[in-house]
């Protein structure tokens, strides 16, 4: 995966090979990318297991993501956008995110660097070009786990104590997940709700692509949001890797075969059952 032109350190530059070892960041460290890789990496608090492809025969995709801790390995980040179209507004919007991510680098709330994400986006692309984005920020000292979703797919949770699997979303009388937010650049001064909860060890969150929900098979029927999350019910959810390989695996098995239509990327999240303190 190509670095986006950060100044901290990055995944570093030329293709992703797949991590055996997980990496440790380091504070003030950031890694970010749009290109394939399928790796994992220890945040205060967290591990995170990344896999993202391009569609079709392009090396960079509309689906960017980074993750980041701040100078006091106190506050870790994450963020998955999906820009529509490729090109410049990727990198456009790529280069303002990575900006933004450094400014609020400490700040666990994420109203501010939505709210200028999406003026920039409304300036910067054109009115043509769009981002959904999930944003999550994690307080190691306090345990808490703000979301902040700008019309992407709801993520999914897995709460290890009760063996369930859930939607992440406010609590609403309906059942069935719905898309929360406006997405990036639509519409000025739009205002972006957050969920707030505190996960408990071994919880996974689950943060995917609508390339993932939208995989169709041959017949054309396409996999939908519903039947993701009974797919992810299926599946080993001891660890972080395990469960987004089996999760990958099992859209592929999906597809039967057939390449993506659209840039994929599925990001799991789990909570570390080991509350060491020792990030400095």
């Amino acid at each position: 995966m190509a670095p986006l032109g950060s100044a901290h350190p990055t995944y570093g530059s030329g293709k992703l090979a797949l991590m055996t070892d997980p990496h440790r960041l380091r504070c003030a460290e950031t890694w970010a990318g749009n290109e394939g890789t399928s790796s994992a990496a220890d945040l205060p608090g967290l591990r995170v297991w990344v896999h993202s492809r391009p569609s079709g025969s392009s090396e960079a995709g509309g689906d960017v993501h980074y993750v980041s801790v701040c100078p006091s390995c106190i506050v870790s980040r994450i963020a998955l956008a999906d820009v529509s179209g490729h090109g410049r507004a990727v990198v456009t919007l790529s280069a303002k995110l990575r900006e933004l991510m450094q400014r609020y680098l400490t700040a666990l709330e994420q109203t501010s660097l939505m709210r200028d994400l999406n003026e920039a986006a409304m300036v910067e692309l054109d009115g043509v070009h769009y981002a959904t984005m999930v944003a999550v920020g994690f307080h190691r000292r306090r345990g808490l786990l703000v979301m902040t979703n700008a019309g992407h797919p709801p993520a999914f949770w897995y709460r290890a104590n009760r063996g369930e699997w859930g939607w992440f979303e406010p609590r609403r009388a309906q059942t069935r997940p719905v898309v929360s937010g406006t997405p990036l650049g639509l519409l000025a001064n739009a205002s972006y709700d957050r969920i707030i909860v505190k996960p408990e060890p071994d919880d996974l969150i689950v943060l995917y692509s609508d390339g993932v929900s939208e995989a169709t098979n041959p017949a054309g029927a396409e996999l939908g949001r519903d039947d993701l999350m009974t797919l992810a019910r299926t599946l080993d959810p001891s660890s972080a890797e395990t469960l987004g390989t089996q999760l990958l695996e099992a859209v592929t098995a999906f597809r039967r075969g057939q390449a993506p239509e659209d840039d994929e990327t599925i990001i799991v999240l789990q909570r570390a059952s080991d509350q060491s303190t020792d990030w400095n």
